[in-house]
This record gives C-alpha cells, structure tokens and sequence, in this order.
C-alpha cells in the first residue's frame, strides 16, 4: 500500500476498481480538500465509498469553504465524533503568517 496517495475521487475509485490487489486498508489518514465543491460536482457517491474503503480507525480530514446540509450529513454519517473549526470572514489572518516562494532554474535541478 502507498505511503502517500493524492488522487481525484474519480480516479481513486478507478484505481480501486481497476487494479488488482490495490485497497485502503491500511489507510492512517483520509484528507478531502475543497469537500463542498466535490459534492456540487456530483462526487458523494465516490467520497462514500471512498470512505467506506478506509479503516474506520483513520483519522479523516475534510476541508470546505462552505458548509453545504449535504457536506453536514455526510460528516456525520460518515465521520467519527467530527469537530468543526470555523474561520468565519470577522477572523484575521495572523501577522505571523509568512508566505514565500521557492525558484529552480531548470538547469540547476538535478
């Protein structure tokens, strides 16, 4: 099993149809980025049988902008014991955040 896999819902259950011997079974962490907008685009029915595929042991992670009734229940349903942590638009972004970027000229990558 991959130590890390970053995948589309989509191609995920590809995968995990498709290819023999491949599951999630030792799955530690589950991490949904940007959950309101797969949800809107039609991807429940993978995200549950993605999450159906982890142990229910893993520690899941959803991230969403909004908070859609669809995103609510399937965090419940689906999640154990979830905890919501809000950033709402009054929260300020800390004075010690810094933000930097890193360059490579291609002819110095090895």
């Amino acid at each position: 099993a991959p130590d890390l896999l970053i995948a589309t819902p989509g191609r995920l259950m590809h995968q995990l149809e498709e290819v023999p011997d491949f599951g999630l079974g030792s799955t530690e962490c589950l991490v949904i980025d940007e959950a309101d907008r797969l949800f809107e685009m039609g991807f429940a029915d993978q995200l549950n049988q993605i999450l159906a595929a982890v142990p229910e042991t893993k520690q899941a992670l959803l991230f969403s902008a909004t908070m859609p009734k669809a995103l609510v229940h399937f965090a419940r349903a689906g999640l154990n014991d979830p905890q919501l942590i809000r950033l709402d638009s009054d929260t300020k972004v800390s004075d010690d955040l810094r933000l930097g970027f890193l360059t490579c000229r291609t002819r110095d990558k090895p």
